[in-house]
């Protein structure tokens, strides 16, 4: 059995970690990173898509018995107050006006005025034309890092029971929907290093001033926050997307897509992937084409996404081509041994009515045979292959019956235990696992749901365009024309297609 991962083609860098492992949900990474940062001695960067000064850490009793402030801004900057020695930096998406409803106003100046000195906020705009910055890490002291999908503002925090309602899923006093996602822990020098060095890189290429993290001394600790599905690794593989190859400055980084394609390519008997959007052309076809191998051996997919595009934007900009995928992907399992199961799931609700919504998936996970886990930033879109800047983490053995292994077959079961709404322990094993799942589905036993994709609604936009020929969700770094970007020429493309008039941008 020959190794997935390998440098450079799939890999950036190939490090010693102490301990690593996930923290699913919000509930526990946010938790795990309110009481890691109070360890800091020296420093703490951060850098996300997005932030949100009055993002809630703590619910509940936590936040009653916290001694310091819960929410995210007065917290960091109760941290310098009690540490003259720490320094905080953060570094968040310098993000499009089309996004302006949905962030909060100002933050530049909500962060930097009437705050410590030592905390400081930038907006990074040093990306591809096409593109955004979309990796979301922490570091603390050189030491502990945390990475994945999540980032510390409002909307993002639920716990792994998706009740609904929950009268602690709140942002600014109104409730929001229930929300699942995934974050990495990574205990050890040499990671924390690395990632600190693409901080200070992404910081300076975004016009901040220089800035010198000092080198952390070693630590044996064993680190195991509350609520870990701990991970028997003892070194993980970094992987980029990043047009612009920071830090190393080697130009189109595509070790994320390479590492999928080679995953799916060497995959035997199971892919599990959840992730916030599938869309990508280039993942969808070599699945597609696994999955018409008739010599290849009967592999079971499973595929957990979102029911719908929340909004008719993302409905334009990812949903439709996603449709189009997952439609490709069952006609080419019709007639195959290969078993594939595509799903959403939704809240726990008092009761026996269907809930009215589902619970919003924003994980960027895939597990290849109980061998191979990789979670990060990135979902399966054309621009998180290509254009967007992404960072992912991932581990590998040659033996899936290891200690190794069978940590992931752990970490997987895990998943999968949350999304039927049972323990651990009744979850089910890779054999027939579309065929367990499907069954329950079906028969609505548990919080697992049959996806509805491609619905007669898309099916009839999808005779009428391509959704891979339009500016959203870009696949290369073809242009710089600002006509032709996402955001501009965009809408007007999509109008063209749909009533065969003449194309407007937008803006114009």
């Amino acid at each position: 059995m020959s190794r997935i991962l390998q440098s450079p083609r799939n890999v950036w860098c190939d490090l010693p970690v102490n301990d690593f492992g996930l923290l699913v949900d919000g509930d526990d990474y946010y938790r795990a990173f309110y009481e890691a940062a109070q360890t800091a001695e020296h420093y703490i960067v951060l850098a996300g898509w997005q932030f949100d000064t009055d993002a809630c850490l703590l619910r509940g009793p936590e936040a009653e018995q916290a001694k310091l402030p819960v929410m995210l801004l007065k917290y960091l900057d109760a941290l310098c107050e009690k540490n003259e020695n720490l320094h905080i930096y953060l570094l968040a998406w310098d993000f499009h006006a089309v996004f302006a409803l949905e962030r909060e106003w100002m933050q530049q100046l909500r962060f930097n005025w009437a705050t410590n000195d030592r905390l400081q906020f930038l907006f990074d705009a040093k990306h591809h034309d096409e593109g955004c910055h979309h990796q979301k890490f922490v570091v603390i002291d050189g030491r502990l890092s945390f990475l994945g999908g999540l980032d510390l503002c409002d909307h993002r925090w639920d716990d792994r029971g998706h009740k609904d309602p929950n009268p602690l899923r709140l942002s600014r006093g109104e409730p929001h929907k229930p929300f699942h996602d995934v974050q990495a822990y990574l205990a050890g020098n040499a990671v924390s290093a690395e990632l600190a060095k693409l901080f200070v890189s992404r910081w300076k290429a975004a016009g901040g001033e220089p800035i010198e993290l000092p080198e952390s001394r070693a630590t044996t600790a064993a680190y195991e926050p509350l609520g870990a599905v701990k991970l028997s690794a003892g070194r993980v593989m970094l992987s980029r997307t990043d047009p612009q190859g920071s830090p190393t400055g080697t130009e189109n980084c595509k070790e994320i897509c390479n590492q999928h394609l080679d995953a799916i390519a060497a995959a035997e008997s199971l892919i599990y992937v959840e992730t916030q959007y599938f869309s990508s052309q280039e993942i969808g076809d070599a699945l597609a084409n696994r999955l018409r191998g008739t010599d290849e051996p009967p592999l079971d997919v499973v595929l957990v996404l979102n029911m719908k595009a929340e909004t008719l934007k993302e409905e334009i900009a990812v949903g439709l081509a996603q449709s189009k995928v997952l439609r490709d992907l069952r006609k080419a399992a019709e007639g195959t041994r290969h078993r594939l199961g595509i799903y959403y799931t939704v809240p726990a609700t008092d009761g026996d009515a269907e809930p009215e919504r589902a619970t919003y998936i924003h994980s960027k996970i895939m597990i290849v045979d109980d061998r191979l886990l990789i979670i990060g930033s990135a979902n399966l879109t054309n621009r998180s292959m290509a254009v967007d800047t992404e960072l992912n983490v991932s581990v590998e053995t040659e033996d899936p019956k290891d200690a190794l292994g069978k940590s992931i077959t752990g970490a997987r079961l895990s998943l999968i235990a949350e999304h039927l709404g049972v323990s651990s322990a009744e979850a089910h094993d890779a054999s027939g696992l579309v065929a367990t799942l499907n069954d329950l589905a079906q028969r609505r036993e548990g919080r697992l749901r049959l996806h509805p994709s491609p619905t007669e609604k898309e099916l009839e936009w999808l005779e009428k365009i391509d959704p891979q020929q339009l500016p959203f969700d870009p696949g290369a770094m073809e242009s710089h024309d600002h006509d032709k970007s996402i955001f501009v020429g965009g809408l007007g493309a999509l109008w063209t297609r749909l009533s065969g008039g003449a194309s407007t941008a937008v803006g114009e």
